[in-house]
């Protein structure tokens, strides 16, 4: 055994001389080779321990090849396979006598011809498997630089759906076929408010607030439409009630089979507005038309029955029932006539003529109106807020006193058992606007309301003509401001004017800069 002893002590001392070159050789292909073709050494020492030609051990050089092609491909392959095969015709060659230790089997020496026929297929052998192992080691890595430029095409691919799914600013959720939530892009964070945590795994049901059977009647439409639309009013998690535009459609992967749905949302709360403001400046703009004509066709015979039942009250003195009527001739005739002037007032206003005003001063000159006015009872109460004792904007005071006025006098219709009015006047001089808030704790509105409040003859008073506030959308457009309503039924309303605090230029009514009316 001390041949082996000793050829292991060789192995280690060769490690240490390794570990001794790593700091000058590492990474190189010297020091593969080096490395190599001491493994090729060993493995000759072990032969020719064993028995130099006649070792059964001889197939260990083709570990040394099979590594030099795995590390140094076909190059490295033959030239291991090289240094093996001349090792072994040195060993062959010199024959047993180059090791004359007792512990070397004495073999017969063999004949010229066979040595010859060792070294050819010992040459083959090493040759071959040299080839052979480094075309399969040049397809292993030809096949592992395709795998990995193709894993990170994929990725790169991945990356981008993920960037271009999260960068789009429709929400999108996709669920399992039984509607279980599994994914929702940032876009939909945004937009309803919810986290990824927080809808995962829930029914996309509950989240919209939809029917059990939505999915059902979804999947009936999808067999033969591409996508299933619908729209519907739904609560963020702040509690911002906004109007979403949805799209179902379904989720296959690349074979064909159905994975789920993909849920599709917009938030089309501003677009809805734009549309309700759109159909209520055409149905004010028909009716604007048609007021023009119809009241100066009005007011003239008006006139007449009116002065006809005057005279007749005065020379015939009549009395009871007669008198009676009479009176409700004139009162009509009143109310009829207040109702073309509004007309007039809303289809032509007439000239604008901004000038700088200050606000708080029109507000107080209408409130003194106002307070001794028959809409004004004992147990009303107004109340006035403002951030300076001036705010100076540019407006038409005669019709903006109008604009105070029906305000005010809607405020206080819609408290008939008393309550405060409370009128807050605030300047924005960073954003160059002045804002205007009526608000009041009446009987408030239902959404249907809400959305008909700026419409032409939608008066929810018994005896208004429902112009007034058409009027108040008319006039604060024209002065290139905004208005809105917030309200809810039994908790009161409040009406908020925005108004830019320098008119950009003339304004007419031929050019007027749009305006935004929001029910809601």
């Amino acid at each position: 055994m001390r041949s082996l002893f000793f050829l292991a002590a060789v192995a280690y001392g060769m490690v240490l001389l390794y570990a001794a070159l790593d700091r000058w050789l590492n990474g190189t292909r010297t020091f593969l080779y080096v490395q190599l073709i001491g493994d090729a050494v060993v493995v000759s020492g072990f032969v020719a321990i064993t028995g130099g030609v006649n070792s059964p051990m001889t197939f260990l050089y083709l570990f040394p090849i099979i590594v030099g092609s795995m590390l140094l491909y076909r190059r490295g392959a033959l030239v291991m396979a090289a240094a093996c095969w001349v090792q072994y015709a040195a060993l062959v060659a010199v024959g047993p006598t180059i090791l004359p230790a007792p512990w070397v089997p004495q073999a017969v020496s063999p004949d010229p011809f066979r040595i010859g026929y060792f070294l050819v297929v010992h040459m083959a052998a090493f040759v071959a498997v040299a080839l052979l192992a480094s075309y399969l080691s040049e397809r292993l890595r030809i096949t592992g630089d395709e795998l990995a430029e193709r894993r990170g095409t994929v990725a790169r691919l991945q990356a981008l759906n993920e960037n271009i799914i999260e960068s789009i600013n429709s929400g999108l959720i996709t669920t399992d076929p039984l509607g279980r939530i599994n994914f929702m892009n940032r876009g939909g964070v945004e937009i309803i408010g919810h986290s990824q945590q927080d809808v995962h795994g829930k029914p996309v049901e509950r989240l919209f607030g939809l029917e059990d059977t939505f999915l059902r009647e979804a999947r009936k439409i999808l067999q033969t439409e591409r996508r299933f639309r619908f729209e519907r009013y739904f609560t963020t998690r702040s509690g911002t009630k906004i109007f979403l535009g949805i799209a179902v459609s379904n989720l296959y992967d690349r074979i064909g089979r159905p994975l789920g749905y993909i849920f599709i949302f917009q938030d089309l709360t501003e677009i809805q507005a734009l549309e309700q403001e759109v159909r209520l400046k055409e149905r004010m703009a028909a009716l604007g038309g048609m007021a023009a004509g119809m009241a100066h066709e009005l007011r003239n015979p008006l006139a007449a029955i009116s002065g006809s039942v005057q005279y007749l009250k005065g020379s015939l003195r009549p009395s009871g029932e007669t008198l009676e009527l009479m009176d409700n001739i004139l009162k009509e005739s009143h109310r009829l006539d207040q109702a073309i002037r509004d007309f007039l007032t809303f289809a032509r206003p007439g000239r604008f003529a901004p000038e700088r005003t200050d606000v708080v001063k029109l507000m107080e000159d209408a409130l003194k109106l106002l307070r001794n006015s028959r809409e004004c009872g004992a147990h009303h109460h107004i109340a006035t807020r403002h951030t300076s004792p001036s705010v100076w904007c540019e407006v038409d005071p005669n019709r903006f006193k109008q604009v105070f006025w029906n305000l005010a006098t809607n405020a206080l219709k819609a408290m008939p058992h008393g309550g405060t009015l409370t009128i807050e006047i605030s300047m924005k001089p960073e954003e160059r606007r002045v804002e205007i808030s009526f608000a009041d704790d009446g009987s408030g509105m239902d959404a249907a309301q809400m959305e008909a409040y700026f419409q032409p003859f939608a008066s929810s008073f018994r005896e208004g003509t429902g112009l007034g506030a058409a009027i108040v959308y008319r006039l604060v457009e024209e002065h290139g401001g905004k208005i809105h309503v917030q309200s809810e039924q039994g908790r009161g309303t409040k009406v908020c004017i925005v108004l830019p605090s320098a008119q950009s230029g003339a304004v007419t009514a031929e050019h007027r800069p749009s305006a935004r009316a929001v029910g809601g």
